[in-house]
């Protein structure tokens, strides 16, 4: 349960600079790890901003995570637009999207259904934290939205577990996550802030010596490597959402701000 019942800074209430729609499918846990940490930074005063309403593109009864992550947002007293991708599409006779076939004409009608919900709570950003849909150019173009990629700037696309394989597979010697600008080329939007860490060095070299032949062999550094960015993650986006907030133009520089030392320090971490 969250321990804050409004998303508004106690420590300062009349000083909000950032007001956010934040996304989620809530689909797993990360979800509500990710919110939480944004509402209890804005309760003591660490996030100068506002979540002004949460969009789920999933409902009550698709999973008990979701449930969990629904009821989070409730007792948090944050508006919620919850509307189901999957009950729309089928109560509209629409076929499956994917990026390899390109979206369905029903996206873009059920974007603007959740257009049409966002905009009376005046958003100045959208902040997608585990957000499994597409976004049309009916939202993206309308409001400035915010995707956390777990991949460096320059690294693979895709869901989180095909990143993790592409980086088994290349044998990378690091990782990251990245904030980015949405747009409607998949996970290619500019970056406005960015971190990096290690998957190598001498906490790693057993994992990496695990692999082998067999189906299994990297399942153990799979979970690390995930591991890893999860932990990361939270204060990732805390911190770039500060960054926002202190200084708006970040998100239109060309090149993005690495924000890897203040993250790693946050989190204790110390590089092997």
């Amino acid at each position: 349960m969250l321990n804050c019942a409004s998303s508004r800074s106690v420590a300062n209430p009349e000083r909000v600079t950032l007001r956010i729609a934040w996304f989620a499918t809530a689909k797993g846990t990360s979800s509500r790890l990710l919110l939480r940490t944004a509402l209890d930074a804005i309760r003591v005063g660490q996030l100068d901003a506002e979540i002004v309403c949460v969009v789920c593109n999933r409902a009550a009864g698709h999973s008990a995570n979701t449930d969990a992550f629904l009821d989070d947002v409730r007792m948090a007293g944050i508006p919620l637009i919850a509307e189901s991708a999957r009950d729309w599409r089928r109560r509209v006779g629409g076929a499956p999207s994917s990026p390899a076939s390109g979206l369905e004409p029903w996206r873009r009608d059920y974007d603007r259904r959740l257009l049409n919900a966002i905009t009376p709570h005046a958003p100045e950003v959208g902040m997608l934290a585990g957000y499994m849909m597409i976004l049309t150019d009916v939202i993206c173009e309308a409001l400035p939205c915010l995707n956390l990629h777990p991949a460096l700037p320059d690294g693979p696309i895709g869901a989180w577990q095909d990143v993790i394989r592409h980086l088994i597979r290349e044998r990378a010697e690091r990782s990251g996550m990245t904030l980015q600008r949405v747009t409607t080329e998949l996970d290619r939007g500019p970056t406005v802030t960015w971190a990096q860490y290690p998957i190598r060095g001498t906490r790693w070299a057993p994992f990496w010596r695990a692999l082998g032949d067999g189906p299994d062999s990297e399942a153990a550094l799979f979970r690390a490597i995930r591991e890893a960015g999860v932990a990361r993650e939270p204060t990732f986006v805390l911190q770039s959402l500060q960054a926002i907030a202190s200084e708006p133009t970040i998100l239109d520089r060309p090149d993005g701000r690495e924000i890897t030392e203040s993250v790693e320090a946050a989190i204790g971490s110390t590089v092997d």
